[in-house]
């Protein structure tokens, strides 16, 4: 009986050695494989700010770069103009998306430091104007939409309708307009590029300013009320003249210069290194980006190529 006692004594103990020994080593080995994955082109780890208003579309080429390079994590954080800014002039972001580069006076920051960032540009995007379906109008006159933004007041606009105070839209617009400012009456700001499109489409009367990447590319939950709201056409005073012609947001328009309102997009490198911040920017200009850029309906730096096969015979 005693021999029987110490067996299983020492069968326990065997077990719970190998138990430990084989868990001490999973994690070895989980800290080793954590160890290898370091930062790359292709791999490890980082933070990207993107712009709110274009956020769609570079949603689209980090989950396609993610499905290429395995050993990448993009942690896509989506904010306002002004907060991605000052989050780069606080040294606490290194890699920002947005629809403009550094003034002078920002850039000084990273000249003073020695740092000599990557720009590139890798689309052209377009500021949409929106209403609401029962509008009898499905075009507008930019010196209407501009006039609100000066405080004088307009027959056809009622109001005005942004994102955020702090949106890359309302900078794009007010220097336009040639304003440091929005007016105390007939703009008003909602919480998000979503509640925009929400606000237009339960107010009449209303124009919504938005990136046309969210109207293209919408989230399959705003399709409802998409469905029931009006892009509306623009005039061109610069390429027209005289004559009254109204043009859409679509990637022709934007390619031809005759939809007034489009703006450059780039990526703004500080990594001061070959991480994986440069490894994404090459990704989104290179073919295989600039060709997700042309699916979503924004016009890509350059026309991806295809290449057809002809036969003598078939």
């Amino acid at each position: 009986m005693k021999g029987k006692i110490k067996y299983i004594f020492f069968s326990l103990l065997l077990v719970l050695t190998v138990s430990v020994t084989f868990y001490s080593c999973k994690d070895k080995t989980d800290e080793n494989r954590e160890a290898v994955i370091k930062e790359t082109l292709t791999s490890g780890e980082i933070t990207i700010l993107t712009d709110n208003t274009i956020s769609p579309i570079v949603e689209d080429v980090v989950t396609v770069f993610h499905s290429v390079y395995k050993n990448a994590h993009i942690n896509q954080v989506n904010k306002t103009e002004k907060e991605i800014v000052q989050a780069l002039l606080n040294d606490s972001a290194r890699v920002a998306i947005l629809p403009r580069k550094l003034t002078p006076s920002e850039e000084k920051y990273f000249t003073n430091r020695k740092i000599t960032p990557r720009v590139t540009e890798f689309a052209t995007d377009a500021i949409a104007l929106l209403a609401n379906s029962k509008t009898n109008d499905t075009v507008v006159n930019l010196e209407d939409v501009l006039n609100i933004l000066r405080g004088k007041p307009s027959g056809k606009v009622k109001s005005l309708v942004f994102d955020n105070p702090g949106s890359s839209t309302v900078e794009y617009m007010l220097e336009m307009a040639g304003v440091d400012k929005l007016p105390e009456s007939g703009v008003y700001s909602v919480k998000s590029n979503e509640e925009i499109i929400k606000y237009v489409h339960d107010n009449a009367g209303a124009i919504g300013i938005i990136g046309v990447d969210w109207i293209v590319q919408a989230p399959s939950h705003l399709t409802q009320y998409i469905d029931e709201i009006t892009v509306l056409g623009v005039d061109n005073v610069k390429m027209d003249g005289a004559e009254k012609k109204y043009y859409k947001p679509n990637q022709s328009n934007i390619a031809t210069g005759a939809y007034p309102l489009t703006r450059k997009l780039y990526v703004l490198n500080y990594q001061s290194k070959q991480g994986l911040g440069m490894g994404f920017e090459i990704y989104i200009r290179a073919r295989e980006g600039q060709r997700i850029i042309l699916k979503s309906g924004l016009l890509p730096v350059e026309i991806p190529t295809r290449e057809i096969s002809v036969r003598k015979e078939l």
